[in-house]
């Protein structure tokens, strides 16, 4: 890779991409990681202007890199259209969504979820390309060498095989009908509590509420309800620096555990939770 140049989207223009065919490879920032999932991948490493990054992803722009990696990949809006923001996403969890009304076969996330995608990819990758009038030759040999964790096709490497299989699974999680998250219809009443501490149950609801801090050794947090048959929802309400995201998940899919447990992942001022894999696709996250 030593004719890749590093984009920025932080700092720099999209024009300082070219408009022109070419090669790319998403980078982790220093620091930044993948989401975290059930199986952690081995990503590999590259070295650039005496730098060394981590390789998630690879890709071809056949006609415009700038059209392709900036505007499609980074602030594209759709993750239709972009395998990379799809991978991420489905990742995070989001929930996957029609394109358009009665269209089943592209699917995007919600525009809230998009959005989030969008400011995540931007604070935490980088970009290296490179021009090349033919870049499907040197795709194969750039998944060949790096075997990046989120390309999938093309990639029959037995190093992170595992992984790939679960980023599939996750990619074709079940396609909500409309872009609004579930709501629960019940009547509920909050009650302050402290950081770790769940309230007893409220008209059927049980809340748990949990303050996220990132000095902690571990981002894990465990959210322990105990008997699952006392109530009918269960609410978590997760906190960070005045933010509060809020989730529910219904009794009937916490049956056989007395506890759940989520990941936190900071973003500047802002944070992203991320479920364990066994409730993942029943938790919702919820607007009050």
């Amino acid at each position: 890779m030593a004719n890749f140049k590093i984009f920025d989207p932080m700092t720099m223009d999209s024009n300082m991409l070219p408009n022109v065919a070419g090669n790319y490879v998403f980078l982790l920032r220093k620091g930044s990681q993948l989401p975290h999932v059930d199986i952690n991948p081995q990503i590999p490493e590259v070295t650039l202007d005496g730098n060394t990054y981590q390789a998630i992803y690879t890709g071809i722009a056949s006609e415009s890199l700038r059209q392709r990696v900036y505007r499609i990949h980074f602030i594209g809006n759709d993750a239709s259209r972009s395998t990379l923001r799809k991978s991420i996403g489905s990742l995070f969890g989001y929930d996957l969504i029609p394109r358009k009304e009665g269209d089943s076969k592209h699917e995007k996330f919600k525009p809230a979820d998009e959005e989030k995608l969008t400011k995540w990819m931007k604070n935490n990758l980088l970009l290296a390309f490179v021009e090349n009038a033919d870049p499907e030759s040197m795709e194969d040999k750039l998944i060949a060498e790096l075997n990046p964790p989120l390309n999938l096709d093309k990639n029959d490497n037995t190093v992170n095989a595992e992984f790939r299989a679960l980023l599939s699974k996750l990619r074709r999680r079940h396609v909500i009908g409309s872009a609004e998250h579930f709501i629960s219809s019940m009547k509920t009443t909050t009650i302050k509590v402290r950081a770790t501490q769940s309230c007893y149950p409220i008209n059927g609801v049980k809340i748990i509420q949990r303050n996220v801090n990132f000095n902690r050794e571990t981002n894990n947090y465990k959210c322990k309800f105990n008997d699952s048959s006392t109530f009918e929802i269960l609410r978590v309400e997760c906190s960070y620096n005045g933010e509060i995201k809020v989730y529910e998940i219904e009794s009937k899919y916490l049956t056989g555990r007395d506890s759940i447990t989520f990941y936190a992942y900071q973003d500047g001022k802002t944070f992203t939770i991320e479920w364990q894999k066994a409730v993942a696709d029943y938790i919702k996250e919820i607007k009050l």
